[in-house]
């Protein structure tokens, strides 16, 4: 194993970065922003859109919550973009959200660890579906997993439930049947996992000050182990998350005024470099900050507004084609709460006012890595052919 250390920290260098790399707002946006106010049709629970797991760009299933009490969750699903949603009978939750996991279209996974999956008591379940969700097979009654990947419809990994949440990570060769524990040495508590595949994993360990980062190419044979030094304020573990093996960011926030730094790495988080983003800020713990489409081209939503002082937050995106060295900020009349690259688009669910159903799409007008294809020129023959039909009035 390897234990990386991250260089000391270049508070004035980074200071000089911000104050050199954020542009000032333009007139235009360089993406496109649309947004629509999806319903949840025929619900008994779901008030609020949550995650969000597109499998096509019409089909996708997500986390539908009411805020009541410790809070009701179940699954649901659209065939129509997200304009309209659906809940999946018999997958209400309660105290925390189920998990769920697609690998393709057909494929899918549910787990529920709570009252009342399926019945009025706590009990653990794991189901599965390989029709697209028309019919569910109960896998296990054994156990349950709070997250998971699959590489193909039998093998995947996950994060196995305990009361105490002190559940360990897991392997299945069996579609979900049975699931093994991963001895991941070094580890010692499980602060967040991020899984990006069923092969390709990160699990992070906070011991009080440093992060144990641990990563797995190979569905848990083997780990890397890298140790990320965090400067003394900047305690709390926000988020973070990967778009390809070696590309992903770390979001830590501070809680005694929501302010949040952001660390990149390009080296499957063997070493970790901060970004010079403006002063940001999220009030609201339970919805993303930061999500990348690609190594370069990424957005930063903060809440402008202190919701103890100001009844109406108000909220903005700041937005990257550099891979973060500069940023640009606009206005955002929406609250973001969680996102996936969809084709060079990002898309979120997203509260406007009264609507808690919409979703918000982001397309960079020309991003880094994406080039428009240019339309293919005639070639010699073509245009004598063109030619000759034009001069016989159009017959063939």
């Amino acid at each position: 194993m390897k234990n990386h250390r991250m260089k000391p920290w270049a508070l004035l260098l980074i200071a000089s970065s911000i104050s050199c790399g954020l542009l000032g707002q333009p007139v235009r946006p360089p993406f496109t922003v649309t947004w629509f106010e999806g319903k949840c049709v025929h619900c008994k629970m779901a008030t609020y859109l949550e995650r969000v797991q597109w499998v096509s760009a019409k089909e996708a299933w997500g986390i539908g919550s009411r805020p009541r009490g410790a809070g009701d969750y179940v699954l649901v699903h659209t065939t129509d973009a997200g304009r309209t949603w659906r809940e999946v009978p018999h997958t209400w939750q309660y105290a925390g959200p189920p998990a769920f996991s697609f690998f393709d279209a057909s494929h899918g996974w549910f787990s529920c660890w709570n009252v009342e999956c399926p019945q009025d008591v706590v009990s653990l379940e794991v189901r599965r579906t390989v029709d697209g969700g028309k019919h569910w097979q109960i896998m296990t009654r054994e156990e349950a997993v709070t997250d998971m990947a699959f590489s193909d419809d039998q093998n995947g990994i996950g994060r196995k439930f305990w009361i105490d949440d002190t559940g360990g990570v897991a392997r299945t060769n069996d579609g979900g049947r049975t699931w093994s524990n991963i001895d991941i040495p070094n580890l010692k508590k499980i602060e967040r996992t991020f899984f990006l595949s069923g092969k390709i994993a990160w699990v992070v360990d906070d011991r009080g000050g440093d992060l144990f980062l641990f990563r797995t190419l190979d569905e848990g044979h083997h780990w890397e182990e890298n140790r990320v030094e965090i400067p003394d304020g900047w305690p709390e573990l926000r988020e973070f998350s990967f778009i390809d093996q070696n590309h992903g960011w770390l979001v830590m926030q501070r809680k005694e005024d929501d302010g949040i730094r952001i660390l990149a790495t390009k080296d499957g988080g063997m070493t970790w470099l901060p970004l010079a983003v403006p002063p940001v800020r999220k009030y609201d713990w339970w919805s993303e900050v930061v999500r990348f489409i690609s190594d370069k081209v990424g957005f930063v939503f903060s809440t402008e507004s202190d919701p103890q002082r100001s009844k109406e937050p108000a909220y903005a995106v700041l937005y990257t084609v550099d891979g973060g060295a500069q940023w640009q900020k606009f206005k955002l009349p929406y609250s973001v709460y969680s996102c996936q690259s969809l084709d060079a688009t990002l898309v979120c669910s997203a509260n406007r006012k009264n609507s808690h159903f919409g979703i918000l799409t982001l397309t960079p007008s020309v991003a880094p890595g994406f080039k428009r294809q240019a339309k293919p020129k005639a070639n010699a023959q073509a245009r004598r052919a063109n030619s000759k039909r034009a001069s016989d009035g159009g017959r063939v």
